[in-house]
This record gives structure tokens, sequence and C-alpha cells, in this order.
């Protein structure tokens, strides 16, 4: 699976469509999550038919917040959906050589009490996965302090619950390729948006590797995924 997550800040700029397809074709995606779409069903709809995948997932946004789409080709032989949520796509995907393993698509509200519920439902989810298990997405959230930097005197440095969610599951960071910052607005930058995996995964695919994209039209830079069955 070759796969791009992206919080794209919205979906309904003239040049998303074309941005997505040669995103797509560059990248040679097979798998496409696409984050805080802002827009409700019947324009997610629309505006996912129109990327060039014939397999879709979406959750819609809450008011003008949030919004999961995720969408896939024929390539992907075997995708099931477990579980969708507001704030996350649950999937099991049967791979090449009849590798199975589960992925969780994340897009963290920025605000407290529903990132908490958050936690709580990954944490849920933790204790359902068997075998390997990889999340990725936005998480709103650090996880050490130098993975954020501002001018600003009131600055969260890390997210604590994020970290307990971590170190209680043994999630691994796998890492990246290029910028460190993932998210920038103004003097600030921080890196907001990656993916995890358990031992499990690490293990079964230890060639995984992620890539930290261009900024294009959105303040988030996409991640790329790659070396997953």
């Amino acid at each position: 699976m070759n796969a791009l997550i992206w919080n794209s800040r919205g979906t309904g700029a003239q040049t998303f469509t074309a941005l997505v397809r040669d995103l797509k074709f560059h990248y040679h995606l097979n798998f496409i999550a696409i984050l805080e779409t802002r827009c409700n069903n019947e324009f997610s709809q629309r505006k996912a038919s129109q990327l060039g995948f014939p397999n879709m997932e979406l959750v819609d946004c809450v008011g003008y917040t949030g919004g999961i789409w995720c969408l896939w080709d024929h390539s992907i032989t075997s995708i099931t959906l477990l579980e969708h949520h507001h704030q996350f796509i649950h999937f099991q995907v049967n791979g090449a050589a009849e590798l199975q393993w589960t992925l969780s698509v994340v897009y963290a509200s920025p605000s407290y009490a529903p990132h908490l519920i958050l936690w709580d439902n990954l944490s849920r989810l933790a204790g359902l996965v068997q075998g390997s298990w990889l999340t990725g997405g936005g998480f709103n959230g650090t996880l050490l302090h130098c993975e954020r930097r501002s001018s600003a005197t009131s600055c969260r440095s890390v997210d604590r619950d994020f970290i307990r969610w971590v170190d209680t599951h043994d999630m691994r960071d796998i890492g990246f390729a290029g910028p460190e910052f993932t998210w920038k607005r103004g003097s600030s930058e921080a890196r907001l948006d990656r993916v995890l995996a358990n031992d499990q995964l690490c293990n079964s695919f230890p060639n995984a590797s992620v890539a930290h994209l261009p900024f294009f039209k959105s303040d988030h830079r996409p991640q790329t995924t790659a070396y997953l069955p």
C-alpha cells in the first residue's frame, strides 16, 4: 500500500481535485485519507467521487470542523470497515501474501473534551486489535518538547493524554523523511501529524516508511507511507 494522509483544511477550493489527482499520479498512491474536509455528506459524495478512486468511506464533519475521507483503488484487494467515528475510521486490511493488519486513520479534535474521548476510543480499539496495527493522521498534539516551536508564552508544549495513550499501548513512532514540522502558522510550527505502529507491525513490515511532503494549499504537510502490503 502506498498511502497519503493529509489534513487539507477543507476540500472546497477549485484546485483541490486536480491537486489530489496529481499527488495520486506522482506518488503512485492507492490509498488516500483526507482529514478536516469541512463538508457534509452530499458534497462529500460528489467531491470524493471526482478524485479517481472507486472505493471510499466518508465521515461527515461536525458543524464546520472535522470530516474524514478514506479512498482506495482496486489494487487493495481486501479492506473491511470495522468502525467509524467522527474522529477516526478503523479498517482491517488483507494485504499481499495474505498478511492481515489493522489501519486506523485519525483526525483528533483540537477541542479538549472530544480529544479525551478520542483516547478512550483508541484505547478500546487497542484492546480489540489482534496483530499488526498502524494508526496515522492528525493528532493535534505533540509527544516531545522539541516537536513544537512557538513564540507564544502560553503554548502547550506536549499533550500528556497523547503521551499516556502511546505509552500504555506501546505504540512506536516509525519516523519520517523530510522536514521535521508538519504544521506551520505564522511564527508557530509543530509536528501535529504522524504515523504510529505497534511492535507487531514494525516487526512484520520493517521497511515501512513515512515522508513529509511540501505544503500545498493547507498549513499541514501531507504524509506518505510506503512498503506496507
